[in-house]
C-alpha cells in the first residue's frame, strides 16, 4: 500500500513537472541534452589566436543562430545573458566615475518584455586607482548578477519562472559577456580561440534525477543550480565546475569603502520611471 502511495505521489509530481515544462519550455530531466545540428554559416576567415604560435591559424565561422550553445568542455551558454545588465556600459561608467574622482552608477535589467525590471545603484570611491577600474567593474557586475538572480526568484516573479534563478548557464554566460566587453573580443573568435567549437543545443538541464538509495524504491528529483561564475558540466562522477582558461581569468576587486559599495536597489514596473 505504501509503495502504491509513493508511486501515485511520484506520478503526480512528474505530471506537475510536465505542465511546468509546457508553460516555460525549459525542463530537462537527467543527462545533458543532445547537441543539435550546426547552423548554416556564411562568413569565414582565418586568425592567429593569441595563445597559438605565429604560423598557426584557425578558421573563424559565425556563431550558430540559436538561444543556447553547448560545449563538451564548458557546458551551456544562454545567448540572452551575454549582455545582461549591459556590462559594456558598466565598464564605461566605472571608468568615467574613476576619472571624475568617484561617483554613482546604476545597472538596470528588464524582464518579461519590459513588464518589470530591476535597478541597482553603486557608489564608486574617489580613491579607486584608474588601473583597477575594470577589476572594480567586474566586482560590481558579479555582485549585481547574484542580486539579480535572487531577485528573479522572489515573489511574484518566481511563480512565473521557477527554474530561472541560478540556472546552470546564467552566471557563466554573464561572466563571459563581461570578459568579451572588457577585452574587446569578437565573440566568434573568443569561442574558437579559447573555448572550443560550439553546437546549438536544447534547453540546458534544470532538473535531474538522483538514483534512489537503499530502502528508497523511487528516485529523487532535484533542481540543478549554479551559484558560481564557473561553467558546470556533467562528468562520470557527477556535476563538476570547470575553471576558465587563464587567458579569460580576471579577478574581481572586492567592494569596500575605498573601492566600490552597493547602495540601493529597486523593482520597477512597465518602465524605469
Amino acid at each position: 500500500m505504501k509503495l502504491f502511495q509513493r508511486a501515485t505521489t511520484m506520478l503526480a509530481l512528474l505530471l506537475g513537472l510536465f505542465m511546468i515544462h509546457q508553460q516555460i519550455n525549459s525542463l530537462t530531466l537527467h543527462h545533458a541534452p543532445a547537441a543539435g545540428s550546426r547552423a548554416n554559416r556564411t562568413s569565414y576567415y582565418w586568425v592567429t589566436c593569441p595563445t597559438d604560435r605565429p604560423n598557426v591559424q584557425r578558421l573563424i565561422t559565425p556563431l550558430p543562430e540559436a538561444r543556447y550553445y553547448y560545449s563538451s568542455t564548458y557546458g551551456w551558454f544562454d545567448t540572452s545573458h551575454f549582455d545582461a545588465g549591459n556590462p559594456a556600459k558598466l565598464i564605461e561608467d566605472v571608468a568615467t566615475a574613476v576619472s571624475q574622482n568617484g561617483g554613482t552608477i546604476t545597472i538596470t535589467q528588464s524582464v518579461r518584455g519590459g513588464l518589470t525590471g530591476y535597478t541597482t545603484t553603486y557608489r564608486i570611491s574617489g580613491y579607486l586607482p584608474k588601473e583597477q577600474a575594470t577589476a572594480a567593474a567586474l566586482g560590481i557586475y558579479m555582485d549585481w548578477s547574484i542580486r539579480f538572480e535572487k531577485w528573479q526568484g522572489g515573489l511574484p516573479r518566481g511563480l512565473f519562472g521557477p527554474l530561472t534563478p541560478f540556472a546552470i548557464e546564467d552566471l557563466p554566460t554573464q561572466y563571459l559577456g563581461f570578459i568579451e566587453d572588457a577585452q574587446q573580443l569578437n565573440r566568434a573568435e573568443l569561442f574558437t580561440c579559447y573555448l572550443d567549437d560550439l553546437e546549438t543545443a536544447d534547453s540546458p538541464p534544470h532538473l535531474w534525477l538522483i538514483e534512489p538509495e537503499r530502502n528508497h524504491p523511487l528516485p529523487q528529483i532535484k533542481r540543478l543550480t549554479n551559484e558560481t561564475f564557473e561553467p558546470l558540466i556533467l562528468s562520470e562522477t557527477g556535476w563538476q565546475h570547470v575553471v576558465w582558461p587563464d587567458s579569460l581569468l580576471l579577478h574581481p576587486l572586492p567592494g569596500s569603502s575605498i573601492t566600490w559599495m552597493f547602495q540601493s536597489d529597486e523593482t520597477w514596473y512597465l518602465n524605469q520611471k
